[in-house]
């Protein structure tokens, strides 16, 4: 089903100028959205024209909203196993969840909610505990935001994006980091690589939550949680050859050189019915276009 062509509501982006973030804004602009984007940078250049910007620190200041704003909230700290930053990141979603003026919410999760659950992961399972501090705080937050809308009878949505990836994403997940090693020409060593994930293009999650936005009013239960991934496990090793194969760096990728996380799940990838369902949503860039086209675009950026 294609997206919907609907008049969005007025929305607010916190974490505007993130990986994800930013096109979430592009897009909702470019329907003709009213669009408050909030983050903690200076407005960032090539900043789309007619999109208010506001820099604000969301652990000291909550932003002024319009009244019947929709906010989706995208702000997080990504230190991802220190659990003080992580307790910040809930604390300063909790506090936004008292701003008055909103009528529903989108908040992004994360597949590490499910901590150590093996195959194909639905949005009712009970996580395997224990769950890593980023997995706990997005789990923390859901119930936040479940307990929000069950109190102010205000519809919300939660998304759980599984491994997303593309242009400008920064960090030490497994993709951004063999591109970094790729052109920077250094060795990037890994585990064996035989560990399945659902890799989804950033591109497709952006999608998903403009499509959260405007599908939210009519969504008949108060309060939904979508999977966002292509619905298919796939060897890390596969991306990661590819990736090699795409940059000529065979020689600097080092199979093996790390062992792999204790307890770490061999398989997890999306049950994206939900999605499907409840948002008209599936993702369309297939591992190999995006993949491809990420090694493109850093070839690109690397020589000017």
């Amino acid at each position: 089903m294609p997206p919907r062509k609907t008049q969005p509501p007025p929305v607010v982006v916190t974490g505007a100028a993130g990986f994800i973030g930013r096109r979430v804004v592009a897009r909702l602009a470019g329907q003709g959205a009213r669009v408050l984007a909030v983050d903690r940078i200076p407005v960032p250049d090539g900043w789309p024209t007619g999109v208010e910007y506001q820099c604000v620190d969301l652990g000291k200041e909550i932003p002024a909203v319009a009244e019947d704003s929709i906010w989706i909230h995208l702000a997080w700290n990504m230190d991802r196993g220190n659990l003080a930053a992580q307790s910040a990141s809930v604390m300063d979603f909790a506090r936004l969840l008292g701003r008055e003026g909103l009528t529903g919410v989108v908040g992004l999760g994360s597949a590490e909610e499910y901590g150590e659950l093996e195959g194909k992961l639905s949005e009712d399972m009970v996580p395997q505990l224990p769950l890593p501090p980023y997995g706990q705080a997005k789990q923390v937050a859901r119930r936040a935001l479940e307990a929000w809308s069950g109190g102010t009878g205000r519809k919300a949505i939660w998304l759980r994006p599984f491994i997303a990836y593309g242009s400008g994403q920064a960090g030490n997940l497994a993709i951004p980091y063999a591109l970094r090693c790729a052109i920077e020409r250094q060795p990037a060593e890994f585990s064996e690589g035989l560990q399945c994930r659902d890799f989804v293009h950033v591109d497709d999650v952006a999608d998903g939550i403009v499509q959260a936005v405007l599908r939210l009013p009519e969504i008949e239960d108060r309060f939904s949680v979508c999977n966002l991934g292509r619905g298919e496990p796939l060897r890390l090793r596969d991306v990661l050859e590819r990736i090699a194969e795409k940059t000529a760096s065979r020689e600097l990728f080092r199979f093996g050189a790390r062992p792999m996380r204790p307890n770490e799940p061999r398989e997890q990838y999306a049950d994206v019915s939900a999605a499907e369902r409840l948002l008209g949503w599936h993702a369309r860039i297939s591992w190999q276009e995006g993949i491809d086209a990420l090694c493109k675009y850093q070839e690109k950026d690397n020589h000017g």
